[in-house]
């Protein structure tokens, strides 16, 4: 992998690739997508850049796959993750840049191992319904106080529109397990050590939540 700082050459058909390695219980994950939602809007009312197209493709990756599936209290995690005196300190300084991209950070809910969240969104995904769940399963976790425990991704999966029997179906299973299993360890040997991790056009590679402008430059330099 090579750095944004890479030339890069516009693609066939007008169409920008980007990749997404992702955990739904990451919050600087939910603003990245913020972020680069609002530098494709931006770069797109461009009258040079009107034709062009995003394919956004999203890949697991857990930050603590040794996580339980029984619910913790997302504060006692922090602070177990990070120590008591600074749990609220990151708290609130993720609730302050949460509303600066229309973010309601929420952290009275529980957190639970993240496994079955990637399942649900690569089933989705070949149902054409990836970007619906992503940013469905971010607001569930990050806005709405609910974790990641089986009934609520079935009502999330439900209220994107997929079928509620075949949901319960796949989830009680152990289909997809390997799969996401796979392709985390795939990221980690291509070196993603932490997400957001974002590379654009199979060339430029950008870590964390960044700006839009950012992202904007990446575009320009493709297109």
């Amino acid at each position: 992998m090579t750095t944004a700082n890479s030339a890069a050459t516009a693609p066939a058909g007008k169409t920008i690739k980007i990749d997404i390695v992702s955990d739904t219980a990451c919050p600087w994950c939910y603003i990245g997508k913020k972020r680069l939602e609002k530098a494709m809007t931006s770069f797109k009312a461009a009258p040079e850049h009107k034709d062009v197209q995003f394919q956004v493709n999203w890949h697991p990756y857990q930050l603590d796959p040794s996580a339980s599936q029984v619910p913790i209290k997302k504060m006692d995690m922090y602070a177990a993750k990070f120590g008591a005196a600074r749990a609220p300190l990151i708290r609130d300084r993720m609730i302050q840049v949460g509303q600066e991209e229309g973010i309601d950070f929420a952290y009275n809910g529980s957190f639970v191992n993240t496994l079955n969240s990637h399942r649900l969104i690569n089933y989705a995904s070949k149902r054409g319904k990836q970007d619906e769940i992503v940013e469905e399963l971010f607001r569930n976790y990050f806005e709405e106080n609910k974790c990641g425990e089986i009934p609520t991704l079935i009502d999330s999966a439900v209220k994107i529109g997929l079928d509620r029997g075949e949901v319960e179906r796949f989830l009680a299973s152990n289909e997809g397990v390997k799969e996401v299993q796979d392709e985390i360890e795939k990221s980690k040997l291509e070196g993603v050590q932490g997400v957001p991790n974002i590379t654009i056009g199979d060339k430029y590679v950008l870590s964390g939540a960044q700006e839009p402008e950012t992202f904007v430059e990446v575009f320009n330099r493709i297109a």
